[in-house]
C-alpha cells in the first residue's frame, strides 16, 4: 500500500494565551492536490508554520509514513515536506537560476558555488527543468531586484519543488498574479501532482483554488468548520456564513474573496 504523503493529526498551536490552530487533522493522498482556506486570521498559515516545524505545536506529522513530529524544519525538508512562503526572500546578488542551484544542490553550499564558478552562467539540467515546471524560463538571468512581487512568487514555488519533495505546502502562490497568470499556475500545478507531487495549497483566490484543488479544508478560529470537494465547499452554509456574514444574502463566496 502507498503511504499517504502528509497526515496531520490533532495539531494546535497557541501563542500565549490565544488557541491560533485548534486540533486541525487534515491528510493529502498520493496525487491529490488540497486546498487549506478560510477568511483573514483563520489560522491557515500557522498550521503550515507547525507543520512543516517552524513553531511549536501539538500533535502528530507524518510524511510518506514516516513520523516526523519531532524533526527541526530541516530534517521534515530531508523527508520530502517543502513550502514557499508569503514573502519570498532570495539571495538578492545571484540570479534566478542561481538561486534555484543553491535549492536544489544538497550536499553543502561550498560544493554549490564551485559548481557555479567551473560552469559560469550555465544553467544546470535539474535548474531548468525546474523552470520549466513553474514557467519561469524568460527569468533564468534576472536578479531579484528585477522582479515583481508576483514573479517573486514562482520563484519561490519553483525552489520549494527542488529536490523532487513528497509534498509541497504553497503559501499563497497566486498572490500579485494577474488572471492569465494565476491559470496558467494552475495549469502547471495540477501537472505536477498529476506526476507526483502531492500539495496542500493555501489561496485567498477562490476561483484559483476551486479550480484545481481535489479536495478543501476550510478554517475559522482555528478550527476545521467544513471539508469535502470544491462543489461541497460552495454551497456549506457554514463556510458561506464564515466568508459573507451570517445575514448576507449574497452566496458567492469567489466574489467576496
Amino acid at each position: 500500500m502507498t503511504a499517504c504523503p502528509l497526515v496531520a493529526s490533532g495539531i494546535s498551536v497557541r501563542f500565549g494565551g490565544v488557541h491560533a490552530v485548534r486540533d486541525v487533522s487534515l491528510q493529502v493522498e498520493p496525487g491529490q492536490l488540497v486546498g487549506l482556506i478560510g477568511p483573514n486570521g483563520a489560522g491557515k498559515t500557522s498550521f503550515v508554520d507547525a507543520i512543516t516545524g517552524f513553531v511549536p505545536s501539538e500533535g502528530r506529522v507524518e510524511i510518506d509514513g514516516v513520523d516526523v513530529t519531532s524533526a527541526r524544519p530541516h530534517i521534515r525538508a530531508k523527508h520530502g515536506l517543502t513550502r514557499t512562503w508569503q514573502s519570498v526572500d532570495l539571495f538578492n546578488d545571484l540570479s534566478v537560476a542561481e538561486n534555484l542551484a543553491v535549492a536544489a544542490t544538497e550536499p553543502s553550499w561550498t560544493r554549490t558555488l564551485r559548481e557555479l564558478v567551473r560552469n559560469g552562467r550555465k544553467t544546470a539540467p535539474a535548474v531548468e527543468q525546474l523552470m520549466a515546471d513553474v514557467g519561469i524560463e524568460s527569468m533564468a538571468d534576472l536578479m531579484p531586484e528585477a522582479l515583481s512581487e508576483g514573479q517573486r512568487k514562482l520563484v519561490g514555488v519553483a525552489r520549494a519543488l527542488a529536490g523532487s519533495p513528497v509534498v509541497v505546502c504553497l503559501d499563497e502562490p497566486a498572490a500579485g498574479l494577474d488572471t492569465h497568470e494565476s491559470t496558467q499556475l494552475g495549469v502547471r500545478l495540477k501537472r505536477l501532482v498529476d506526476q507526483g507531487t502531492a500539495m496542500l495549497l493555501i489561496d485567498h483566490d477562490m476561483g484559483f483554488v476551486f479550480g484545481i484543488c481535489d479536495h478543501i479544508v476550510v478554517l475559522e478560529f482555528g478550527v476545521v468548520i467544513a471539508e469535502g470537494t470544491p462543489a461541497d465547499i460552495r454551497q456549506d452554509p457554514g463556510v458561506i456564513a464564515a466568508y459573507l456574514g451570517a445575514g448576507s444574502s449574497d452566496t458567492s463566496i469567489e466574489a467576496r474573496s
